[in-house]
């Protein structure tokens, strides 16, 4: 009935457990705090009608492909023969996000299935994705913290109830799937009843919430918002990593493997909810506001909107932690030049912080793709694939950056090595970017 060997298993099963875990800061965070008082349950079946939803439709549609054709071109990501060092790299995952380090998953899982050219392709979009999300979180929160932000510290939750604001963010997602594809792609069709239906949905929660003002209150309004934008954002996240956890599997599934495989997920996901996100949901807890359910929603729907981009972009596989990251960090040095809610020395101490662990996270990944397959094969008495010049140069570089990462986190009150950190990891991000060998 199950054709997949003991490794893969678990290799997938690890990866089910560290993705779900360490992702939960990124697309589900703002939803754990700024619903706390509701019981975790009703918060994991919220989010597991939507799992369910979304892995099932992918399913279908893609053939028994469960990771939405991220992993579909075999060039770049070729089917393997799953071995014991596969499972190695979702294990130290696992490891890693016990500390509360927001790690790229896809680096993390997916490099040691590459070849050179898949992880460059990853690398850059993840890059790009950063610094876009990065624009658009100083921009956006440039405009808001003195406007919207402003008024949603001045003013209760339950002070007003912006009817119509549902059906304008629907109207924007729709302009997004109308106009975005032919630009990317000249021969991609316009989604005008995908536009519509999206306007529809909008208008349809403006309606329901409507009501339920009527019985409940002002406040609920942006109680139903938030988990409209909630599921939105978790269903997009869900598209883009599902590859980092079926990796392991064949690549079309039957439903007997695949809606097994779903329920493994779903009660790890029910254990994320009950332990309220981990060690991961920490830093989240740290940043600006994110415990305000307005602004949650806020950041929530810029996500989900940067990774709908992205998945319009390419099948590519890409880091949703750098986007993330992106974001936050664009949102906090917003506030520094705005609003001064925190000082620009903290906003970099923030910003050289996660980003430091990101690149520890990915230099590990970077490291084990290379090695563990070497080690594998020296170990076996086969002929060890050699590196190229290019390639081994990069991996010499790379390490090297890790020194003043290092040296940061020795002392990190110290404003010196702060920036010097932060100004080395921008150079490395544009180095890689400019080049990496391909």
């Amino acid at each position: 009935m199950f054709d997949i060997s003991l490794f893969a298993m678990l290799g997938f099963l690890f990866a089910a457990y560290a993705v779900v875990g360490n992702d939960a800061l990124q697309t589900l965070g703002t939803f754990i705090n700024s619903n706390s008082r509701l019981h975790w349950f009703w918060l994991f079946l919220f989010a597991a009608v939507i799992l369910v939803f979304t892995f099932t439709y992918g399913w279908v549609i893609n053939g028994g492909d469960p990771s939405w054709g991220r992993l579909a071109n075999v060039k770049k990501y070729p089917i393997l023969d799953i071995q014991w060092y596969h499972t190695l790299p979702p294990l130290v995952l696992v490891i890693i996000t016990r500390y509360g380090i927001p790690v790229s998953t896809s680096f993390m899982v997916l490099t040691v299935f590459a070849t050179m050219s898949g992880m460059t392709s990853m690398l850059k979009k993840s890059l790009t994705g950063y610094g876009l999300a990065f624009v658009v979180g100083l921009a956006l929160f440039l405009i808001l913290s003195k406007t919207l932000e402003k008024h949603f510290k001045e003013t209760p939750l339950d002070a007003k109830a912006p009817f119509g604001l549902a059906s304008v963010m629907a109207f924007l997602i729709g302009l997004m799937v109308y106009f975005v594809p032919p630009l990317i792609n000249p021969e991609m069709n316009f989604s005008i009843t995908t536009a519509c239906n999206i306007f529809i949905i909008g208008a349809i929660v403006d309606i329901a919430a409507f009501f339920a003002v009527k019985k409940f209150g002002k406040g609920m309004y942006w109680v139903i918002l938030q988990w409209v934008t909630t599921g939105y954002l978790w269903g997009i996240w869900l598209i883009q990593d599902f590859a980092n956890i079926f990796v392991f599997l064949p690549r079309q599934l039957t439903w007997v493997e695949g809606f097994t495989g779903l329920g493994v997920i779903l009660i790890l996901l029910a254990y994320t909810f009950w332990n309220k996100g981990g060690a991961v949901q920490k830093i989240l807890s740290s940043k600006t506001a994110v415990t305000d359910i307005r602004s949650a929603t806020v950041i929530d729907f810029t996500y989900a909107s940067l990774l709908f981009f992205f998945k319009e972009v390419s099948n590519i596989p890409m880091s949703t932690t750098f986007v993330f990251l992106g974001l936050i960090a664009g949102r906090e040095y917003g506030f520094t030049l705005l609003d001064k809610a925190m000082s620009f020395n903290k906003a970099t101490k923030h910003f050289v912080s996660d980003a430091s662990k990101a690149y520890l996270g990915l230099m590990i990944s970077i490291n084990m793709a290379v090695g563990l397959p070497r080690l594998s094969q020296a170990i076996s008495g086969q002929e060890v694939d050699p590196l190229s010049t290019d390639y081994l140069v990069f991996i010499c570089i790379a390490n090297f950056l890790i020194v003043p990462v290092a040296w940061y986190f020795q002392k990190r009150k110290k404003k010196r090595r702060m920036y010097f950190a932060g100004a080395t990891l921008i150079a490395a991000a544009i180095s890689f970017f400019m080049f990496m060998p391909g």
